[in-house]
């Protein structure tokens, strides 16, 4: 059918999984609900993000924030059992022809048109770092995937691993890339060299789970051979994981040179990308890799590991380590430092690379699966 004479669904968007500061998957189904609700259609939006409700009045349905992934494991209990009893409820109500998933979850025995989003499989890989949501991927995500007629995909990584982990050949799985939020860096703004006084340095985003393979950069980082280089590590300091990092700082003799920022905002995020020498992400595990995007939008240049998905994702833009090999992390760090040429080369070729990834182009994607499925 041509796209001119389709008609178009009422859709439901499971946004509950987002809030007013969202991280991760709260950020994804926040970027990925504002572009689909730009695109004035019959959608009806349930979250507890007030900041969507007042940008959309007319498409959000606030529900109760008890259900936010902020709460921790009573927010994913409670949100769970919303989507089991709650949102059937709503889905009738408001006669939706198709509900959308921008994660994991769902209702489990629809009877009508559900798509829901599979991200990675970082439970069933790292159970002990998921020490509750091991149980729901290992015994309430199977019969999810099972009885939703479609799933998304945020890389042709994540989509081999569930069809490996949940026996899913057969099923109608799509693959579409996340988009980056950052496109242009604000011309003022924080001054991140002059606020730490420092000259040159490293960057780093994101949690401090194991897979990212903190440890092992922090190692590397202790064996660059270049003077007055420091390592700014930028995420939330939980108490489960930063106490082991900042024990491996002291250990290595770092504590001059290593800068723990705590959480970030947004608005501040492109000026550490803008101002870094290089970006270091050597995760063992990623079901997409959004940061290494985010700082070749910024100019920054990029070193990644070569594992899961992030060779799909950065292309031909990114200098490439083995995430196990403290000397592959050291070498290429000193490599990319110290050779300017490469350096100019993974800049242009990362300004190009992200062009390639937009929330407007995987709401549109999303979009078609949705006209398809009516």
């Amino acid at each position: 059918m041509d796209k001119c004479e389709r008609v178009e669904p009422k859709i439901g968007i499971n946004a509950s999984f987002t809030h007013d500061q969202p991280t991760g998957l709260g950020i994804y189904t926040y970027e990925i609900t504002k572009e689909l609700l730009k695109k004035n259609l019959d959608i009806v939006v349930y979250t507890s993000s007030h900041n969507l409700k007042k940008e959309y009045p007319h498409n959000v349905h606030l529900i109760n924030s008890i259900t936010s992934p902020h709460k921790r494991f009573k927010g994913h209990l409670a949100r769970i059992i919303w989507e089991q009893f709650c949102l059937p409820f709503y889905y009738r109500k408001h006669k939706l022809l198709s509900l959308y998933n921008p994660v994991p979850e769902g209702i489990l025995y629809p009877c009508f048109n559900q798509i829901i989003t599979v991200h990675d499989i970082l439970p069933l890989l790292y159970p002990h770092i998921y020490p509750r949501m091991k149980y729901y991927s290992r015994f309430l995500l199977p019969w999810l995937l099972k009885y939703s007629p479609i799933i998304i995909c945020v890389s042709e990584s994540t989509k081999k691993d569930i069809i490996n982990a949940y026996n899913l050949k057969g099923k109608n799985i799509h693959v579409i890339y996340e988009g980056c939020r950052l496109k242009d860096v604000p011309k003022k703004g924080r001054q991140i060299k002059k606020e730490y006084n420092i000259k040159n340095y490293i960057f780093y985003v994101g949690d401090m789970r194991p897979y990212k393979n903190l440890k092992r950069a922090l190692e590397a980082f202790s064996r660059v051979p270049i003077k007055d280089l420091y390592f700014i590590i930028g995420g939330k300091k939980d108490t489960k994981f930063y106490p082991e990092l900042k024990e491996k700082v002291k250990n290595l003799g770092l504590c001059d040179r290593v800068i723990f920022t705590d959480y970030i905002k947004d608005e501040d995020l492109p000026f550490f990308y803008k101002e870094a020498s290089l970006f270091v992400f050597p995760s063992l595990y990623e079901g997409f890799g959004l940061p290494p995007l985010e700082s070749m939008a910024c100019g920054c240049p990029v070193l990644v590991s070569n594992a899961a998905s992030l060779p799909e994702v950065c292309g031909d833009a990114a200098y490439y380590v083995d995430p196990y090999n403290v000397d592959s992390i050291a070498e290429g760090i000193y490599k990319v430092m110290t050779d300017k040429d490469l350096k100019q080369k993974l800049i242009q070729k990362g300004r190009k690379r992200v062009k390639l990834f937009s929330w407007e182009k995987t709401a549109q994607q999303v979009l078609e699966i949705l006209w398809d499925t009516n």
